[in-house]
């Protein structure tokens, strides 16, 4: 009997947990979403989709879209309302959260206008009392941009180079070239650049040793989308045109210009022709982004680096002699470098090349005394607002070099070098000691300091020594008289 009983209560107590788990199991949920990875357009608006397994309604449940934290959602809401003081700030006025009323558990997250950083992986999360459930979505972003734009070199001698250009890509497109019979042509360089916007600006150059190479292709590939865009250039029609004959003269010498000044850029065309319905433009190394775009009459702002901006004009006062002018204002140590200014018409352009040297004359330098002991002293000269690194040179009395102990140069925010150059001197006939810091491409302008060791008291703790010996040795013989 007892046996019975003991048997009744383990089978009461199975059934008990039996139900009480499928109780539990009934509340529990899946969350599905597509195993392929969604690819939306740039500009456009994208659809991310998840569903709930078993189907139920999810609009009584915490609904959350993240990227990698979930603390910063893209899209969050609470008890069918949308809370927005935790939602990322790039996503905000974006996003919108879509339920089926029709399909029972199908969800989505409309993304609209959509940008090269919404590309990657999301999160689908819900939550229902103490049970949640989530999982990830993959999209991917394509823009398709420009069509490329051929550019040929104007001058012809041994080889001919052309330049394919076309912006707007994303991600990084490919660019391959091919002759008139579809044979791929060997790329002699390329490089990407990204704007603000995350869209991919691509230069391509090809070089042209075979003369007998009349049309050539140039494509850009989007490697998301699978699609390209093409464009092909005639090459005797270009060498035909008016500025193919022409050349682009600009300074000759690099030109030498001071922190803080204002600098002219000046480039013309030889011989001499009228450049009003040319496009120039001043570049560093490539052709986007550009210090400065002239086109149809007009500056062109979008096209402009963003550290050019408000600071440069240009001078049309002879540009229907093929002559134009750019000013630089406020000259800063990042504008040294090499310059081009590039005249096109027709796909065809003419370069020339010139050096800007920015230089920057420092503050007078400054000595002290660093350190002093065992008839040692340590000097140091400190000096900033150089630029590029200047040269430091300790000098003697006679002015004969002395070699630094050592010496530091660190760069600020702007550019501009600070040093500190210190001095060991150990002679003590050494009276005064001079740093001289100059710029080296000023040649024999320097600034200099001469710092006095008598004044630094020294040279008086030199001469004291032996007298106060003197004065000591003469006490202790008096002391010894009068004992």
């Amino acid at each position: 009997m007892v046996d019975f009983l003991g048997h009744s209560l383990s089978g009461l107590a199975a059934s008990l947990i039996f139900v009480l788990f499928n109780i539990k199991r009934s509340d529990d949920f899946r969350v599905i979403g597509s195993v392929h990875p969604g690819l939306a357009m740039v500009g456009e608006d994208a659809l991310l989709t998840c569903q709930l397994l078993p189907k139920r309604a999810a609009m009584p449940m915490k609904v959350r879209w993240y990227r990698s934290e979930s603390s910063t959602p893209v899209f969050a809401s609470t008890d069918v309302a949308e809370v927005t003081e935790m939602q990322t700030e790039e996503y905000r006025g974006r996003v919108e959260w879509i339920e089926d009323p029709f399909a029972e558990g199908w969800v989505a997250l409309k993304i609209r206008n959509v940008r090269p950083s919404d590309g990657g992986q999301y999160w689908c999360h819900f939550q229902a009392e103490n049970y949640c459930g989530e999982t990830s979505l993959l999209l991917k972003v394509a823009g398709m941009g420009s069509a490329p734009s051929i550019h040929l070199m104007g001058s012809m001698e041994s080889e001919l180079q052309l330049l394919c250009t076309a912006r707007g890509w994303f991600p990084a497109p490919r660019v391959s070239w091919q002759d008139v019979t579809g044979e791929e042509l060997l790329t002699a360089s390329e490089h990407h650049f990204q704007d603000e916007d995350g869209l991919f600006y691509v230069e391509s150059m090809l070089v042209l040793r075979n003369a007998s190479i009349e049309t050539v292709s140039c494509f850009i590939h989007n490697p998301t989308h699978s699609e390209e865009k093409g464009s092909n250039i005639f090459i005797p029609e270009k060498l035909q045109t008016e500025l193919a004959s022409l050349k682009v003269i600009g300074p000759s010498q690099p030109i030498l210009v001071r922190v803080g000044e204002d600098i002219q850029l000046t480039c013309y065309l030889s011989p001499e022709t009228d450049a009003q319905s040319l496009e120039v433009r001043w570049v560093r190394s490539h052709r986007y982004a550009a210090v400065y775009v002239y086109m149809d009459g007009d500056h062109v702002a979008g096209e402009q680096m963003a550290e050019y901006k408000g600071r440069t004009a240009l001078v049309l006062d002879a540009i229907n002699e093929g002559r134009l002018t750019l000013q630089i204002n406020s000259t800063r140590t990042s504008d040294d470098g090499q310059y081009q200014c590039l005249f096109e018409k027709d796909g065809v352009y003419q370069e020339a090349h010139f050096d800007l040297k920015v230089v920057g004359l420092g503050s007078y330098p400054s000595i002290s005394i660093e350190e002093l002991k065992d008839g040692e002293i340590k000097l140091k000269c400190t000096s900033e607002g150089w630029f590029p690194q200047p040269h430091v040179q300790w000098r003697d009395r006679e002015g004969n070099p002395m070699p630094s102990f050592s010496q530091d140069l660190t760069q600020g925010s702007h550019g501009l070098f600070h040093v500190q150059a210190f001095l060991l001197v150990t002679d003590s006939s050494a009276e005064n000691v001079t740093c001289s810091i100059s710029n080296p491409l000023l040649g024999q302008e320097e600034k200099t300091t001469t710092f006095f060791l008598s004044e630094s008291g020294m040279t008086f703790r030199w001469k004291i020594l032996p007298v106060l010996g003197l004065l000591l040795v003469g006490t202790v013989g008096l002391i010894w008289r009068k004992s």
